[in-house]
């Protein structure tokens, strides 16, 4: 029990660095806080999905439960980095906020779901081979499915109230 313990702590830990490192990545790619923060939002979002999951099915979380909401982290923010790069582009195009917000979130649409998918469905047999590695794969398939839905929403409704008009104009926020 102690070994366990002491394994989700340190699991914990790591989770939690390396989500401050994947902010303070996001603030010096984008050299914002705001839409670092945009798309940080994606993490609870996945967050939600995955716990909600595994306590509708009635899974113990585990050791490799983290490891799958780990690198389920490194998906979900790809997903949203994409997402927000495609919006800033169109500001920067001279499109108003709401415009950009909507086509970029249009333009990544398809891409983020056939992405989503492949990857729910390519962990399928993983999942149903192992039992091991069930928990890390079903972190991800969940936490996939609700990030994939919510976040194509929330995104583009953060982008559209946080983000200042002239931002077309001006790289900084």
């Amino acid at each position: 029990m102690a070994e366990t313990a002491e394994t989700f702590g340190s699991a914990g830990i790591m989770l939690v660095v390396a989500i401050l490192l994947v902010f303070s990545v996001l603030v010096l790619q984008f050299g914002s806080f705001r839409q670092s923060f945009i798309i940080a939002m994606a993490i609870p979002l996945a967050l939600i999905g995955t716990f909600a999951g595994f306590f509708l099915a009635w899974i113990p979380f585990s050791f490799f439960a983290m490891v799958g909401v780990i690198a389920l982290i490194g998906i979900v923010v790809n997903d949203s980095i994409v997402m927000v790069d495609t919006m800033n582009r169109h500001l920067a195009s001279g499109a108003e906020v709401a415009v950009a917000a909507a086509k970029g979130a249009s333009d990544r649409l398809r891409p983020i779901v056939s992405t989503s998918l492949t990857t729910i469905v390519g962990l399928v047999p993983l999942a149903i081979s192992d039992p091991m590695w069930r928990p890390l794969c079903y972190a991800v398939m969940f936490g996939l499915v609700v990030s994939t839905v919510t976040s194509l929403v929330v995104v583009p409704c953060l982008y559209l109230l946080i983000t200042r008009p002239n931002r077309g104009k001006s790289h900084a926020l």
